[in-house]
């Protein structure tokens, strides 16, 4: 009789056990007419047959204290012969045993080894786990439910038990049926399916189990075990509208922001990389970062990689990178780490900002710098000034201050350049001079300090137009050579300017 698949019910278990009985009988009757001994002998095994209505469940009590005290196991023979039973009436009760589940068999070489099954009640089972769980036969009723199905529901077991899923007027049950419904495919595979459900306001959301189930009566039905994911649901939103928010701050940040492998090829590419790099995201992913910089500079890369690889992170270094024109830039760039599960190393970020400009200004600025302390170390006064008749000094080096008497730049830009003049109408004649020639070199004027002292000086000025070719600037040097001049009283000749 074909009836050792796990799969098979037990009606089917009975039916084929009847066919079996039945076209035995009927061969044994017409092969042999003179074995009448063995027709009786198929009669009362005919007669002995288990079905599944008519179970001798004090033969099945039987079994399970033989397997019970023979923890190792035991044959059908063994068993038979212990019983005093025919050994195939033995193997049909050890096929339904096995079928609800309640015996386990293990072949060992030729022969079958059968054991009881050490099973956790199925109600202690249900209190163990933490999630819902709701026991229904194969038309919906609930069979059983654990603890924490009334406690969500604000029911309790007692008005559960017993009704079929589908006739409960409970938002959540109906959830769980219809979700069960629309995705059931096959009834003999799990399913697991999602829903969400409104508890006392609430909008949570669950996982549904479907579990097909044998009891030990031999019936089928299904076990649903609910998973409560609304904590998981409501991080997994949060993390992925954080990522959004990352992928947006990445995609408008005005610095480059490049992904990579911890060895360097490049996986992620932002538009600032673009403007800064002149590379497209598809023209530069899966090659390597050091297409990005100079030959000269690849150990050093090297060595970063290597160190990322450590754990370690490089701060807003100053690195030398090159554009797909060729263009060599000034980067400060920061080099981090990505890490993943159990804190290995899966990927590197980078950020890298341009500072071209920045250099170019640093360096102008040290030139500036330079210039200045020159300036300032010379025995002459070096000035600028406005162009206009009453004039205004924009810039002076402390020799000037000294020549002239004044504390601070700060008040020598408070007095007009003409009221320094001993006569006014000088300093219009030098601008005349300066409109029509552009330079003037080694004049001689004779100026007033603060204290109104007469002083006399050798100035050399250049004269700075706009693009109307009108003066708005003059830039000079004056030299105090009064000492000088008292000795030379002829130099008030034709180079001299009477102020």
């Amino acid at each position: 009789m074909p009836c050792n698949s796990a799969t098979t019910s037990a009606a089917q278990v009975n039916m084929r056990m009847k066919e079996w009985c039945d076209g035995n009988l009927i061969s044994r009757k017409n092969s042999n007419p003179v074995h009448e001994n063995k027709k009786i002998l198929f009669i009362i095994f005919y007669a002995k047959v288990p079905y599944m209505g008519y179970l001798d469940q004090e033969t099945i009590t039987t079994i399970k204290k033989i397997l019970k005290w023979r923890p190792r196991g035991i044959t059908i023979s063994d068993l038979a012969s212990q019983m005093k039973m025919n050994r195939n009436l033995v193997a049909k009760y050890l096929e339904i045993l096995l079928i609800s589940g309640q015996v386990e068999m293990q072949e060992i070489g030729p022969a079958k080894v059968y054991f009881l099954t050490q099973r956790v009640p199925i109600s202690t089972m249900l209190e163990f786990s933490s999630d819902l769980v709701i026991v229904v036969d194969a038309d919906g009723k609930i069979l059983q439910v654990n603890e924490h199905v009334p406690v969500l529901l604000d029911s309790t077991r007692e008005g559960l038990v017993g009704l079929r899923l589908q006739e409960i007027d409970i938002p959540f049950i109906r959830n769980i049926w219809n979700s069960v419904e629309k995705q059931k495919k096959d009834p003999k595979n799990e399913n697991i399916t999602a829903f969400s459900s409104t508890i006392r306001g609430e909008l949570r959301y669950f996982r549904i189990k479907q579990v097909p189930t044998v009891f030990e009566n031999g019936s089928e039905g299904y076990t649903y075990i609910i998973e409560d994911a609304t904590t998981q649901k409501k991080y997994q939103e949060m993390l992925e509208l954080s990522e959004a928010k990352y992928r947006g701050l990445v995609q408008s940040s005005g610095e480059a922001i490049i992904g990579m492998t911890p060895d360097g090829g490049l996986v992620s590419w932002n538009p600032a990389a673009t403007n800064l790099f002149g590379y497209t995201e598809e023209e530069i992913l899966k090659k390597s970062i050091h297409l990005l910089v100079p030959p000269d500079l690849h150990g050093v890369l090297g060595g970063f990689l290597t160190r990322i690889r450590q754990g370690q992170c490089i701060h807003r270094y100053d690195m030398n990178m090159v554009r797909k024109d060729g263009t060599m830039i000034n980067t400060l760039m920061t080099i981090c780490p990505i890490r993943g599960e159990h804190d290995h190393i899966v990927g590197v970020s980078s950020i890298v900002r341009d500072i071209t400009s920045e250099k170019r200004e640093q360096h102008l600025r040290e030139y500036e710098d330079r210039y200045r302390t020159l300036v300032e170390d010379l025995n002459v006064g070096i000035y600028r000034s406005t162009a206009e008749p009453g004039g205004r000094f924009v810039w002076g080096n402390t020799a000037l201050l000294d020549i002239l008497g004044y504390n601070s730049l700060q008040d020598l830009g408070k007095v007009n350049v003409i009221d320094i003049f001993s006569k006014p109408h000088g300093r219009l004649e030098l601008i005349d001079e300066l409109q029509k020639s552009g330079f003037v070199k080694n004049r001689i004027l004779h100026l007033k300090r603060r204290d109104t002292t007469p002083i006399t000086v050798s100035v050399t000025a250049l004269a700075e137009f706009d693009q109307l070719k009108n003066l708005v600037f003059i830039n000079g040097i004056v030299q105090d050579i009064t000492a000088f001049q008292d000795h030379h009283p002829n130099l008030n000749g034709q180079q001299e300017i009477q102020k």
